[in-house]
């Protein structure tokens, strides 16, 4: 009997765009996109992703790795934040998902990102009470120890859950730990897959 959902956030229920932040940051400094990248997306992306550094301090380091000057916040903030869209095909999936499932969200993020992720769609605070976002959890996907955070809010062993994800060795790391997982490529394959376990109501 499967007890839990767990979904992905990006490339699964929202879309992403990170050369908007490039590209904006590059308005703000003069400082070409593809030398930003490895700097801004460098070791303090994942030490903000596992809530090891706050927004402000996340910000220093990329500037220091960049060797940029202080960016103000106002420029910040947006080109970091404002990067994501819906996906209306698969967010209507989600009051279709079958009564007595835990719906757990179990994404890779950081404060500031999964701010911006609910401007564009706030009724995902609704459908995820529960969440396994790295940045509160301290572990990030594939390492297993973001899934057993996840099964743990929802109390479920792992095969008793399904998951879902847009990268195969976040898919790969699931199964290796017995959850039934499988890779999103859209939200056509995302309502098969569902439809398939019996966890879409028709």
């Amino acid at each position: 009997m499967i007890r839990a959902l767990l979904l992905d956030l990006g490339n699964v229920l929202v879309g992403f765009d990170h050369s908007l932040t490039l590209a904006r940051l590059e308005e703000a400094t003069g400082k070409p996109a593809a030398s930003l990248r490895p700097h801004v997306y460098g070791p303090a992306v994942r030490a903000f992703e596992l809530g090891r550094l706050d927004t402000d301090a996340f910000f220093r380091a990329a500037e220091a790795a960049a060797g940029l000057p202080r960016v103000p916040d106002a420029v910040w903030i947006p080109a970091w934040r404002d990067i994501f869209t819906r996906d209306e095909a698969a967010l209507a999936l989600l009051p279709r998902l079958a009564a007595g499932v835990d719906p757990i969200l179990v994404s890779n993020t950081n404060a500031l990102h999964w701010e911006g992720v609910l401007r564009v769609a706030p009724e995902l605070a609704r459908f995820f009470p529960r969440r396994a976002l790295s940045f509160e959890v301290g572990a990030a996907k594939p390492d297993p120890a973001h899934f057993v955070a996840a099964l743990a809010l929802a109390g479920a062993a792992p095969h008793e859950s399904v998951f879902a994800d847009d990268r195969t060795e976040n898919v790969d790391a699931a199964r290796a730990m017995g959850i039934d997982a499988f890779r999103v490529t859209g939200a056509k394959d995302l309502a098969g897959a569902l439809r398939a376990r019996d966890l879409l109501a028709e």
